[in-house]
Protein backbone atom coordinates (compact mmCIF):
# COMPACT_ATOMS: atom_id res chain seq x y z
CA UNK A 1 0.00 0.00 0.00
CA UNK A 2 2.74 2.49 0.94
CA UNK A 3 4.77 1.53 -2.12
CA UNK A 4 1.77 2.08 -4.41
CA UNK A 5 1.04 5.47 -2.83
CA UNK A 6 4.65 6.60 -3.23
CA UNK A 7 4.65 5.45 -6.87
CA UNK A 8 1.45 7.36 -7.55
CA UNK A 9 2.75 10.53 -5.87
CA UNK A 10 5.94 10.23 -7.92
CA UNK A 11 3.90 9.72 -11.09
CA UNK A 12 1.81 12.78 -10.26
CA UNK A 13 4.95 14.89 -9.96
CA UNK A 14 4.76 15.45 -6.21
CA UNK A 15 7.79 13.35 -5.22
CA UNK A 16 11.23 12.54 -6.55
CA UNK A 17 12.55 9.05 -5.83
CA UNK A 18 16.29 8.52 -5.53
CA UNK A 19 17.68 5.03 -5.11
CA UNK A 20 21.23 4.21 -4.06
CA UNK A 21 23.14 1.14 -5.32
CA UNK A 22 23.96 -0.23 -1.88
CA UNK A 23 23.16 -3.32 0.15
CA UNK A 24 20.72 -3.25 1.77
CA UNK A 25 18.80 -1.10 -0.72
CA UNK A 26 18.38 2.55 0.23
CA UNK A 27 15.76 4.89 -1.26
CA UNK A 28 15.04 8.53 -0.47
CA UNK A 29 12.00 10.58 -1.43
CA UNK A 30 11.88 14.36 -1.61
CA UNK A 31 9.07 16.73 -2.45
CA UNK A 32 9.11 18.53 -5.78
CA UNK A 33 8.14 22.21 -5.95
CA UNK A 34 4.61 21.04 -6.75
CA UNK A 35 4.68 18.73 -3.73
CA UNK A 36 5.93 21.51 -1.48
CA UNK A 37 3.08 23.74 -2.63
CA UNK A 38 0.55 20.99 -1.91
CA UNK A 39 2.08 20.31 1.51
CA UNK A 40 1.85 23.99 2.43
CA UNK A 41 -1.85 24.04 1.57
CA UNK A 42 -2.53 20.84 3.51
CA UNK A 43 -0.70 22.32 6.50
CA UNK A 44 -2.84 25.46 6.26
CA UNK A 45 -5.99 23.31 6.19
CA UNK A 46 -4.82 21.36 9.25
CA UNK A 47 -4.16 24.65 11.08
CA UNK A 48 -7.67 25.88 10.19
CA UNK A 49 -9.21 22.62 11.38
CA UNK A 50 -7.34 22.78 14.69
CA UNK A 51 -8.52 26.36 15.21
CA UNK A 52 -12.14 25.78 14.17
CA UNK A 53 -13.08 22.22 15.14
CA UNK A 54 -14.43 23.25 18.55
CA UNK A 55 -16.82 25.66 16.81
CA UNK A 56 -17.85 23.04 14.25
CA UNK A 57 -18.45 20.45 16.97
CA UNK A 58 -20.44 22.91 19.09
CA UNK A 59 -22.71 23.65 16.12
CA UNK A 60 -23.88 20.03 16.06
Amino acid sequence: MLSQTLQQLEGDGLLIRRSFPVVPPHVEYTLTDLGQGAAARVEALVDWMEDNMPVVIDEH
